[in-house]
């Protein structure tokens, strides 16, 4: 519906000079930046015999920094976006970062736990993913920084109960904050980020309350809890699977689909959020139902299926020879 002037006048208010490519060659460009920075770290590493942990964490420390330097260069300067390059030196910087930290914290460890040095890398960890997606908008930054985040709790001298719990809750607030965004701007962008980060803290924290799947055997009010929740599972209770699991599945989903479609039509004009459960092409429907039809109409011949020959029937003959005769 566009002329070619207005098409044209379009396209030159839309370019942008971001550097771009195709995923295929993002992915080798990220693997084969990784593989550099690892052999540059690692050999830095093995020629200055840098085996005390203070020497390692100043010289992983400084090479975070560096990078992430590099990853703003090469971002606001030479403008590259989801490159490939640019995303190895992200990743990089906050393994190297955590790294160092880890190995501060194992320097003043003390009477410290064990763990409080998987405990520093972690919380290094979360906030340079939290700030790498904040900064550049790359997904998976926000899926390590809740990783990082969910396992900052079991590194601490709590119970499992409490461990589980925290997690929990740390999910489902990034469940609650991130859905009311994706609310926000369901057609705009990052609506669609919006949508993608809290399924992902849905999947953990059932992850985290279902404890056949992840590991522990856990007791008392956090198990009859989790029970309660999801006690409609049988491989979850552990129970063998039954006949009439099929049926009470069906049930449940023509519950589900008339209660859907129950809320989806009190919305207005009979939508919410874009989806409908009216039918919208109802030409199709005709179209199809005539084609079928008419291909039914315009078959060729088959030809008759021709009847099988009947079965000989011998009775009353006559056989002879050398003068015998008789019936057989």
């Amino acid at each position: 519906m566009l002329e070619s002037s207005q098409s044209a006048r379009l396209e030159a208010e839309l370019q942008v000079d971001l550097r771009r490519t195709n995923n295929f060659l993002r992915g080798v460009l990220f693997l084969f930046t990784g593989l550099i920075v690892a052999a540059s770290v690692l050999l830095t590493i093995t020629v200055f015999d840098l085996d005390d942990e203070l020497l390692l964490a100043t010289t992983t420390g400084i090479a975070g920094i560096l990078f992430f330097a590099l990853l703003e260069c090469l971002v606001s300067r030479f403008r590259l976006y989801r490159f490939g390059v640019e995303e190895a030196f992200a990743v990089a910087a906050a393994v190297l970062l955590s790294v160092s930290g880890a190995a501060i914290a194992s320097t003043l460890r003390g009477n410290r736990p064990g763990e409080f040095p998987a405990l520093v890398a972690l919380c290094i960890g979360a906030l340079s993913a939290f700030g790498i997606y904040r900064r550049f908008g790359y997904v998976y930054a926000a899926f390590a920084a809740m990783i990082c985040a969910a396992g900052i709790p079991f590194q601490m001298a709590l119970s499992a109960e409490v461990q589980r719990f925290l997690v929990a809750a740390m999910l489902t607030l990034v469940f609650v904050v991130v859905r009311s965004k994706r609310l926000q701007n369901a057609s705009e962008h990052p609506g669609d980020e919006y949508g993608i980060i809290p399924a992902s803290a849905w999947a953990g924290l059932y992850f985290v309350l279902n404890l056949q799947m992840s590991f522990g055997r856990i007791e008392g009010w956090f198990y009859w809890g989790t029970y309660v929740m999801i006690w409609f599972l049988p491989p979850y209770l552990g129970l063998s699977r039954q006949p009439w699991d099929p049926i009470l599945l069906g049930i449940f989903l023509m519950a589900a689909v008339i209660t859907l479609r129950r809320w989806l039509s009190k919305g207005p004009d009979s939508r919410r959020y874009g989806f409908t459960p009216v039918r919208l092409l109802t030409g199709d429907s005709r179209l199809l139902t005539f084609v079928s039809t008419a291909s039914a109409a315009f078959q060729p011949e088959v030809p008759a299926p021709t009847s099988a020959p009947g079965k000989p029937d011998f009775s009353g003959g006559r056989s002879g020879g050398a003068g015998a005769s008789g019936s057989f």
